[in-house]
């Protein structure tokens, strides 16, 4: 039991870290496919200490640099999902009681008295929600007029995320 508790704590403090921006592996991240030569599928997953909005964010700066990798300066989003996994985890709960106890008598006669109290730990429930998100993006070379929905600066876009967050 103590080995199990050791385990959940040693996973709890080594991911206990929002998911970063990173190729998708145990706690998250991004993957992208190319779909068609100017279409493509990008997702980011985050863990349980990764908010929504970090998740778009980060799907949104993946989107850039899939464009830009792929020599487009532009691109539009569309097709979009945003789910989030919801889990739950409950620790496990113990008991330990404490008390006195005391016999006394004589030959064929003995008698005794016992009292205790018991304390209960443990039995909290956790509810993990992890974020994640898919945008199916369709890449330019040149802005494009008209579309319908937001046509992003990949160069601009990549910019600013990566500074809002502090990533080189």
């Amino acid at each position: 039991m103590k080995k199990l508790i050791y385990l959940f704590v040693m996973i709890m403090f080594v991911s206990g870290c929002a998911t970063g921006y990173q190729r998708k592996g145990w706690t998250g991240g991004y993957a992208d496919m190319k779909l068609q030569d100017d279409i493509f599928k990008v997702s980011f997953r985050g863990n349980a200490y990764c908010h929504q909005e970090r998740a778009e964010d980060f799907v949104l700066l993946r989107s850039a640099e899939v464009a830009l990798e792929n020599g487009y300066k532009y691109f539009i989003i569309i097709d979009e999902k945003e789910r989030t996994q919801t889990s739950a985890y409950t620790t496990p709960t113990t008991a330990q009681t404490y008390g006195t106890a005391s016999a006394y008598g004589g030959p064929g006669y003995a008698s005794g008295s016992y009292s205790g109290t018991t304390y209960y730990s443990g039995g909290q429930t956790y509810i993990l929600h992890k974020p994640s998100m898919v945008n199916v993006i369709k890449c330019f070379k040149e802005k494009p007029e008209p579309v319908p929905g937001i046509v992003y600066d990949a160069e601009q876009l990549k910019d600013n995320i990566r500074k809002q967050y502090g990533i080189k």
